[in-house]
């Protein structure tokens, strides 16, 4: 038995430190479980590979039902930041040029803030080297609709007067 309650030690150990590599609060639970098991097995609470591994199972849905929801107020969850809010709102209806064609389905790059960008558009295709609005960023991915010769001049001198 001491073998078996060494290989749960250890087996729990792995999984603890398996937790900075694989971060949501499940891994460290089945490594929390795994070293109960071997308590149990080591003060002879439990005997056998099946009480083991009964004990592992139920032990980690336990902790993971009750414990998690808990400890997930208190860690990190990638909520934004206003700096990051700000800086998504500030590239909001900016013109920039597209680097690479932009469609649909097909994403393409455009030139914004001195690199480019990942970028894929609302409507048709947008060719290389037109102009392009900036409707939202999702990550590093920018969202952009094309724009006409028209509107870039609405929006460099003021309304263009329609003819009749």
């Amino acid at each position: 038995m001491a073998a078996m309650a060494l290989f749960w030690f250890i087996f729990g150990g792995i999984l603890l430190l398996l937790e900075f590599l694989l971060p949501g609060l499940v891994v460290i639970f089945l490594g929390a479980s795994a070293v109960l098991v071997g308590l149990a097995l080591s003060l002879g609470w439990i005997e056998g590979l099946s009480e083991s591994l009964m004990t592992w199972f139920i032990s980690s849905i336990v902790l993971i039902l009750s414990l998690r929801g808990a400890l997930l107020k208190f860690a990190p969850t990638g909520k934004v930041s206003v700096a990051e809010l700000n800086d998504q709102e500030s590239c909001l209806g900016q013109i920039v040029t597209v680097a690479e064609d932009v469609g649909l389905n097909k994403g393409g790059r455009i030139f914004f803030q001195g690199t480019t960008w990942p970028a894929v558009t609302t409507e048709g295709q947008i060719p290389k080297g037109a102009k392009a609005r900036v409707l939202v960023r999702l990550n590093v991915t920018y969202v952009v609709e094309p724009i006409s010769e028209i509107d870039l001049l609405e929006e460099v001198e003021g309304p263009v007067e329609q003819l009749p």
